[in-house]
């Protein structure tokens, strides 16, 4: 006997991302479509149930729109769909609390032992906010269903601050497999033998989050460990790029070379290194704001120096011979006054730091 599950998390349909700018409805879409393909998903494995960790909605207001096809896919798939509330959508003020369900989507708004006998299965479900009641819940019951799993919605400790859920309560558990949601990218907290995982978000949430999103296909089959896949539905990818500045002779030609490698569904963190010989200066922020439209959301990292610039226009050359004579005194030490000679001149021209 086997039993196969889909695990997701922290989808946030109807989220705003105020910080895309005129990017924002486009990648709204993007939520829509990574939460169609991972019902597709569900089908393409056969798996027999949908188990949704918590943050379906990024809100307990969401407009209409996002409710409505979210009840839609969910109802057509005809799997049973387990769902708890999460701290973007509380049990509370859940919008699934005035909305008449499909029979086949289970919403667990409290903390307690629920059962689906038709696989066998019982679940523990831990909404946000019911972290006082997880100790007690999360412990397999020995007359209980073969597969005994939890749906929990919160963190584990880090290092900045403490945590809802220890490693010593998962290991003591003797669960099946805990369903995490909270955390963004997909992240392994198994132990003592128990199956834990955050499936993270199925789409681009924040740049900082492991891409492209997934899912996790959980299969559980009696007297076996829980074997846990990764399976990509989001369409947003990161792209790491690394460019030596002593190859471009201007910025319109590191422009052309860095926007040949974006695309609308790219996270880029861009690293500068080498010099920079060009006599007009280059400002990372301003580069930034150049490229920010041919990608989702672009970084740049400046790492890169200056090539050594020369006076040029009367004011320049007043400033330089200024610093030369404070060198001729030797009133600070050669070496600061060089530099100070590079960097005024770079910020006279523009340049930021």
């Amino acid at each position: 006997m086997a039993v196969r599950l889909l695990h997701t998390a922290d989808v946030h349909l109807g989220r705003a991302f105020g910080y895309l700018g005129e990017r924002a409805a486009e990648h709204q879409q993007r939520l829509l479509r990574s939460f169609e393909r991972l019902i597709n998903t569900a089908h393409q494995h056969e798996c027999h149930a949908i188990l949704i960790a918590g943050d379906l909605f990024d809100s307990p207001r969401i407009a209409r729109q996002w409710m409505s096809r979210a009840v839609d896919y969910l109802g057509a798939t005809r799997l049973p769909v387990l769902i708890i509330p999460g701290n973007h959508d509380p049990a509370d003020r859940h919008p699934f609390l005035e909305q008449a369900l499909p029979p086949n989507v289970h919403f667990l708004p409290r903390a307690g032992r629920y059962e689906l006998p038709m696989l066998e299965l019982d679940i523990v479900a831990g909404p946000a906010g019911t972290q006082h009641e997880w100790a007690r819940l999360l412990a397999r019951e020995p007359n209980g269903a073969p597969f005994q799993i939890a749906l929990l919605h919160g963190s584990l400790p880090t290092p900045d601050g403490q945590g809802d859920l220890t490693p010593a309560m998962i290991g003591a558990s003797q669960l099946d497999y805990i369903a995490l949601g909270d955390w963004h990218s997909p992240r392994d907290c198994s132990c003592n033998g128990v199956a834990c995982w955050y499936s993270g978000a199925p789409e681009m949430i924040l740049p900082d989050q492991q891409l492209p999103g997934r899912v996790l296909i959980v299969n559980l089959e009696r007297g076996q460990p829980a074997q846990v896949q990764a399976v990509q539905v989001g369409e947003v990818c990161n792209a790491m790029l690394s460019l030596e500045l002593d190859a471009f002779e201007n910025s319109q030609q590191l422009m052309e070379a860095i926007r040949e490698r974006l695309t609308p569904a790219t996270v880029a963190h861009l690293r500068l290194t080498g010099r920079w010989r060009s006599p007009e200066p280059l400002d990372p922020l301003e580069l930034e704001q150049r490229l920010q439209p041919f990608c989702l959301w672009l970084k740049v990292e400046s790492a890169f120096q200056m090539g050594e610039l020369q006076a040029g226009n009367p004011f320049e050359q007043v400033f330089a011979s200024v610093v030369a004579e404070r060198k001729a005194q030797a009133a600070q030490p050669a070496e600061l006054l060089d530099e100070v000679l590079q960097l005024g001149l770079y910020l006279l021209r523009g340049g930021r730091l």
